[in-house]
């Protein structure tokens, strides 16, 4: 596929403690934070694990990406429906392969914006 500048995509989910269990499990990032229910009966998604979200192009268009820079700026919790919204800042035909630059901002109805990213194409 070839991209657009200001293309856009979104892609939306919610985590669950099986999710979060699975990803200590997994990665063997722990902490009493991601094992432990608030009063709310709700577990804190690790930061990784919500940053995978925009990885998701990349999979589904079969991506390489060089470099994310990510600020997670506020927690997320089981249960939480995760907006993800994509934008194409930058998209360039090379001769061996197609380049982009990205960002994207995720967000839940409870928290305006919690994790902002920034890809950087390999040149």
């Amino acid at each position: 596929m070839k991209f657009k500048q200001g293309q856009e995509f979104t892609y939306e989910r919610s985590f669950t403690k099986e999710d979060v269990k699975g990803f200590i499990d997994l990665a063997h990032y722990t902490g009493r934070h991601h094992e432990e229910e608030n009063q709310d009966g709700e577990i804190m998604i690790q930061g990784l694990l919500t940053a995978t979200l925009p990885t998701t192009l990349g999979g589904e268009y079969d991506l390489l990406v060089y470099q994310m820079l990510y600020d997670l700026t506020k927690p997320v919790y089981t249960g939480d429906h995760i907006i993800c919204q994509i934008r194409i800042d930058q998209a360039e035909e090379k001769e061996t392969r197609f380049t982009t630059s990205w960002t994207s901002s995720a967000r839940t109805k409870k928290t305006r914006w919690f994790c902002l990213v920034t890809s950087r194409p390999l040149n």
